[in-house]
């Protein structure tokens, strides 16, 4: 036996004598045990019991508290003498993912889709993988996405049978089961990791997602007062590359983001554990008692930010979102759309969710002021990511966004294996035109320097 259960043994030993004695310790169905130690981890420890999707190393951890609170409530079970046994048998019950848990827990893994007990793919960030390995029964199959959605404090039964989750930080999970998943499945589930803190200028222009001038274009505009949007599918990368943009904000500027799950960790500490920069994190809460997007939004505004981070745009909150990206406030979101123009055309259509008495060509000008700047991610079918455009919105003309792209990622062609699937696509980022002169005077006043100004205004069109 593993020696760090040697005096937590004797203890639990004792307690098991006393229970079989008949004195007040009493021995109870492992079921009820499991049930106890759940909700007294739950609450109090959820960022340990998250943690063993990250690492290994988090098991010893997460038993150890375990064997803590079997001794400190005097848990006794009546069918396993030994405590090793039974905190196993507890972990693997809390925590066991099965056939996924190598995957959960490695750090190259994007996104893991479970669609149904015999059939679960594997996406990285270059390929996609279908397991060989398969869940041994249809229910064994519920329990895991039951498990993980336990992770979030989100319960799926008969009365929900579908239901978002976040796990832990940085890692989403959308399940169900039945009635709404087929019997012979058990259960579906798509969860998808975030890793935003590992992406670094480097990293960016090594696998061709963007170049250093636009990089440093993107940079230029959030430190000087203009807003960006990110626009693109799920999958593209856009919070991973708002985590880089946000890196590159000196410290002195006051940051306020806005987050379903925490996926972006800006805030930087020295030895001492004093932070460094200027950063507050918020976090929306769901059922009961809900605080949302728009309820933080409205106290972000109140916390007098420079930079204000609503990490992505859905719904009628785009209203408020405008409106501040227009009275001083620099705004840097993300939303879903298929290109750099029809981005504010889905703008549009979340401000409008929330009533307003604007007409629709006002509307869109307001955008067009709040977010002169869009930028349209894509995943291309070879899986690479890239920059596909930066556009500058400059008016609103009969409907229509007026503006220019200022960078363009062109494919050439892609290149296919043997059996004819796309392994690599060709192209090149090209610089396509130059800041307007409203953006440039916009700098100026910044106190952008002559010559930076220069670099995006002059000779770049091709």
């Amino acid at each position: 036996m593993n020696s760090r259960f040697s005096v937590n043994d004797l203890i639990y030993r004792a307690n098991k004598r006393r229970s079989d004695s008949g004195e007040s310790v009493k021995a109870q169905e492992y079921g009820e045990i499991l049930d106890k130690l759940q909700r007294l981890i739950s609450k109090s420890h959820s960022a340990e019991l998250a943690q063993v999707l990250y690492s290994q190393e988090a098991e010893g951890k997460l038993k150890d508290l375990i064997m803590r609170y079997l001794n400190q409530e005097q848990l006794v079970a009546k069918d396993l003498r030994n405590i090793s046994e039974l905190v196993d048998a507890v972990y693997f019950d809390m925590a066991g993912m099965g056939l996924l848990s190598p995957y959960l827990q490695d750090s190259d893994t994007e996104e893991i889709n479970v669609n149904g007990s015999g059939g679960v793919w594997v996406l990285y960030k270059d390929r996609k993988v279908r397991l060989n390995e398969t869940f041994s029964n249809t229910e064994a199959c519920a329990n895991i996405v039951r498990k993980m959605s336990r992770f979030g404090s989100v319960i799926l039964d008969g009365s929900k049978p579908i239901g978002d989750s976040f796990i832990a930080r940085g890692i989403r999970m959308s399940g169900a089961i039945s009635p709404c998943v087929d019997p012979d499945a058990g259960a579906i589930a798509s969860v998808r990791k975030q890793k935003p803190s590992y992406i670094t200028r480097q990293n960016l222009i090594e696998w061709e997602t963007a170049t250093a001038e636009e990089l440093d274009f993107l940079t230029l505009c959030v430190n000087n007062g203009v807003s960006v949007a990110i626009a693109g599918a799920t999958g593209s990368g856009k919070t991973a590359d708002m985590g880089y943009i946000l890196s590159c904000i000196p410290h002195e500027k006051r940051i306020v983001t806005i987050e379903d799950t925490r996926e972006l960790s800006l805030a930087q500490y020295d030895k001492n554990g004093v932070m460094q920069n200027d950063v507050i994190h918020l976090l929306t809460k769901e059922e009961p008692n809900p605080v949302t997007m728009l309820d933080l939004l409205k106290l972000s505004l109140r916390l007098h930010p420079e930079i204000l981070v609503p990490a992505e745009m859905r719904g009628k909150e785009a209203l408020t979102v405008q409106e501040a990206g227009r009275t001083g406030h620099t705004i840097v979101s993300t939303l879903h759309a298929n290109s750099a123009r029809t981005a504010y055309d889905r703008i549009l259509t979340m401000c409008l969710e929330a009533g307003t008495s604007l007409s629709e060509e006002r509307l869109l000008k307001n955008i067009v002021e709040a977010f002169p700047i869009m930028l349209f991610k894509m995943q291309l079918p070879d899986h690479s990511r890239k920059y596909m455009e930066i556009f500058e919105a400059t008016g609103v003309q009969n409907g229509e966004v007026m503006g220019s792209t200022l960078y363009k990622y062109a494919v050439d062609h892609y290149e296919r294996d043997n059996e004819g699937r796309i392994i690599k696509a060709v192209g090149s980022h090209r610089r396509m035109g130059n800041i307007s002169p409203a953006l440039a005077e916009r700098f100026l006043l910044g106190g952008v320097p002559q010559k930076e100004i220069r670099r995006f205004s002059e000779g770049g069109a091709e």
